[in-house]
């Protein structure tokens, strides 16, 4: 049958939970066979393993299959630890196994729910390498340097493919409906003439080739969708370990940074001081390289700000010359009376980046690559999704070979890509059109076979005025004001680093290494604790609920919260309202900028380690 080959692992089952049919991959990944598995209950062939008293497995599933008979609607599954029993000829017991489920109900013709399809995964050894990774430092600066272009590249790869995969899921599950339909009533499949692809049509019946047609085609389209599910899942794992990397990576260039910033401070400011400039210097370097690493993780921060594209296209123009390769000409031609705009720098970089690569690869024997900026002035419906005003306009054009109309009509559909197997993910130009749409701008492409391509990015221009400068040095901070801080940081040479700088400033400085010492902290101190600066992410309580505890008991605390990468666990309105995010890495003027900030000092707390001196 072409369901019991079928590449997935696949169960069907009757309302009553009894097994009714089984793929060959599924009867191989559970170690059983179909003769001793059809006409009995699903939990009957499949316990809970004795020998773990923890086992969910049951209990979970039933659930599941329970909330799909009762709701009719298919029921994704997180990933589950399920053990398998091995067959008595293989020693008997139980195989430790995690599977990710998925069960979708399939209905008759008369609308009553005839089957329920349960779909696994085998996640086991995605689960435990998880579990056994670890962080591995880089020890090859040229490596890491080759690292910038790639980390660009994959940016967007793991929140586009999850998005992606919201539309794939709602397919197979359609996918199987129609194998169930195959396999129990395909006498009752019907088609309407010119709707080739609708199989809800009861009209003339299929012939047997016909219907072995369609099956061969969902088949394939089933396993490209299993490739993309794989791929996202590879990204993300890959992801989590660059994020955790340039997390920890970051409580390391704050001390580091610090402590030379104090050493610099405690020097005579007349000497010249190059080894500690060389080292401020590295650790801005390695700064940018972590924040790349984020930006592939997607825990960087979303921070819009006022900026000049003129800018950040200069800053980028280096490693746009390393990426590209000699064979290439660049070619930058910056506007000179060009309008600022708002929009996070990062991802602006990563549009740029993101277009050069497209350009670099469409011309695989050399060409060139020109990058300009002009200000435009748009009419109404010059360009149908902005309205009229001024426009700052990015152009990235290329003397490639170009695409045809067909091809330009899909360019920007996720996973649609022109490239061989391997060399691209289709994601790329679909993130791009996202994040400059983000923006509230547009991003228009004109190609031709042949000639090359041109695609023009348009930013909206802003009247807000970039935040400004504050003075160098932490001198203007340490007047101030004196203030009696509570610093709750698990790092403790971080943590350390904090209180020497907040002293030193004529701060009172309170200790916690986490939430339970910061509560216990609150009780024993006399008097009132004016400023909370806490980290996110702790072992325990995480610092947004520290945050809730102790506002319950004193509302009007001003909040600060650090972190090297994570604000998702924090309350958007907090952060715009009563509490102010610092992120690490950070300087001791930036750190002090912060506090006074919050403090009502008209300090600015939005400085990173790479703009602080």
């Amino acid at each position: 049958m072409l369901f019991e080959g079928a590449p997935g692992l696949y169960l069907v089952l009757a309302p009553d939970l009894h097994i009714v049919a089984a793929s060959d991959t599924y009867l191989r990944a559970t170690m059983t066979t179909r003769d001793s598995i059809l006409g009995r209950g699903i939990f009957d062939v499949f316990p809970d393993n004795p020998d773990d008293p923890e086992a969910t497995g049951v209990n979970n599933l039933r659930a599941s299959l329970h909330s799909v008979l009762e709701s009719g609607r298919t029921d994704t599954m997180a990933v589950q630890k399920y053990d398998v029993r091995r067959p008595d000829a293989e020693g008997g017991g139980f195989e430790e196994r995690f599977w990710s489920p998925q069960n979708s109900p399939v209905f008759g013709p008369d609308g009553r729910l005839r089957f329920i399809i349960h779909r696994v995964e085998d996640v086991t050894e995605f689960v435990r390498l998880r579990q056994a990774g670890h962080e591995r430092e880089a020890s090859n600066t040229k490596a890491l340097q080759d690292m910038e272009g790639e980390i660009y590249l994959r940016a967007q790869e793991v929140a586009s493919a999850n998005r992606g995969l919201q539309t794939a899921n709602a397919t197979l599950g359609r996918l199987y409906r129609q194998i169930s339909l195959l396999l129990s009533h395909a006498s009752e499949l019907h088609t309407e003439p010119g709707a080739a692809d609708d199989w809800d049509l009861l009209r003339t019946p299929l012939t047997p080739e016909e219907m072995l047609g369609r099956v061969s085609r969902m088949i394939a389209d089933h396993q490209r969708m299993e490739d993309q599910l794989r791929q996202s899942q590879k990204m993300e794992a890959v992801g989590r370990l660059a994020g955790g990397v340039a997390h920890d990576f970051n409580n390391l260039l704050t001390v580091i940074a610090g402590y030379v910033s104090l050493l610099k401070d405690g020097l005579d400011s007349g000497r010249e001081q190059p080894e500690l400039e060389e080292i401020q210097a590295a650790v801005k370097r390695a700064a940018e390289l972590t924040r790349q690493l984020l930006t592939f993780s997607r825990k960087q921060i979303w921070q819009p700000q006022v900026l000049d594209v003129n800018s950040v296209v200069s800053h980028m123009e280096g490693m746009l010359r390393r990426l590209i390769g000699e064979d290439i000409t660049l070619v930058v031609a910056l506007a000179g009376d060009l309008e600022k705009v708002k929009a996070d720098p990062g991802q602006i970089e990563q549009v740029i980046m993101n277009l050069a690569v497209n350009a670099r690869d469409a011309m695989p024997s050399g060409g060139k690559l020109l990058i300009e900026t002009k200000p435009v002035h748009l009419e109404a419906a010059q360009i149908a999704s902005l309205p009229a005003g001024r426009y700052v306009q990015l152009c990235v054009s290329d003397t490639g070979h170009g695409m045809s109309a067909e091809t330009a009509s899909h360019i920007f559909e996720p996973f649609f890509t022109t490239k061989e197997v391997g060399k691209g993910t289709g994601l790329g130009l679909s993130t791009v059109l996202g994040i400059v749409q983000q923006s509230g701008g547009a991003l228009t492409l004109d190609s031709k076979t042949g000639v090359g391509t041109v695609f023009r990015v348009y930013l909206p221009v802003t009247t807000e005025q970039a935040s400004a400068e504050i003075a160098s040095g932490s001198g203007a901070a340490k007047a101030a004001g004196r203030a009696t801080i509570l610093v709750v940081e698990d790092e403790t040479p971080l943590r350390k680093l904090i209180s020497q700088v907040l002293k030193g400033a004529g701060h009172t400085v309170l200790e916690a290494a986490n939430g339970d010492e910061a509560l216990a902290a609150w009780v024993l101190h006399d008097g009132v604790i004016d400023l909370l600066l806490t980290d996110v992410i702790m072992p325990g309580m995480k610092g947004p609920e520290l945050v809730a505890k102790l506002r319950g008991r004193r509302p009007e605390m001003a909040i600060v919260f650090m972190s090297g990468y994570d604000n998702e666990l924090i309350d958007k309105k907090s952060l715009e309202t009563a509490a102010s995010f610092l992120p690490k890495p950070f300087s001791p003027r930036a750190l002090l900028n912060c506090i006074d900030s919050r403090l009502g000092l008209d300090k600015t707390c939005d400085e990173e380690l790479g703009h602080a001196s």
